[in-house]
């Protein structure tokens, strides 16, 4: 969720931005920097908030499945492998969910361009509209090609914290000197 809510912060607010800029630039008053603050801090707010959430998904996951059973067995798949399934699965929403909408830009690119003079079909090509299109799907061929090796490198970035984070161990009343240790 926190990777949907990232890439839908980028995506949407983004292009809007950038459009905002543009007017501004155009304009010749002096407040224009005051109508860029209000926009680019909400975009600031909205990215922190979306790595926030990803920074505290564990933490969150636990707060929500308090009293849960928390013994789950998912037969030899590992955490490489639930990483990986998730990146892979978000990319392949993204892409599978986008392709029409790519595909009905590239017959109309193609066929403006087809049936235009050289340069004259980019005036016509609405950059926002495509831009909402091709780069979410973009996004969910990345993921879906990469999303193993990321998830490799965030579950051996994962056990390391883990690892370095040493479970503290306590002597049980009335155990021997032999050591049956449990946990706290």
């Amino acid at each position: 969720m926190a990777l949907n809510f990232l890439v839908r912060v980028a995506l949407q607010l983004t292009p809007q931005l950038l459009s905002l800029v543009r007017i501004s630039q155009r304009s010749t008053n002096g407040g224009s920097s005051s109508l860029m603050a209000f926009p680019l801090l909400l975009l600031a707010f909205l990215l922190v908030v979306a790595i926030l959430l990803w920074i505290f998904a564990l933490p969150i996951a636990r707060a929500v499945t308090r009293g849960v059973p928390q013994d789950l067995f998912f037969g030899a798949l590992s955490l490489v492998d639930c990483y990986s399934i998730a990146f892979m699965a978000v990319g392949l929403y993204y892409s599978t969910s986008h392709l029409p909408q790519v595909l009905n830009w590239t017959y109309y690119l193609f066929k403006t361009a087809a049936g235009s003079r050289v340069d004259s079909w980019q005036d016509r090509a609405p950059g926002y509209d495509m831009t909402l299109a091709f780069l979410p799907f973009i996004i969910g061929i990345i993921l879906f090609v990469k999303g193993r090796s990321w998830a490799v490198a965030l579950a051996r970035r994962q056990e390391q914290a883990e690892s370095s984070n040493p479970i503290v161990l306590a002597r049980l009343p009335g155990s021997e000197e032999s050591g049956i240790m449990g946990r706290l």
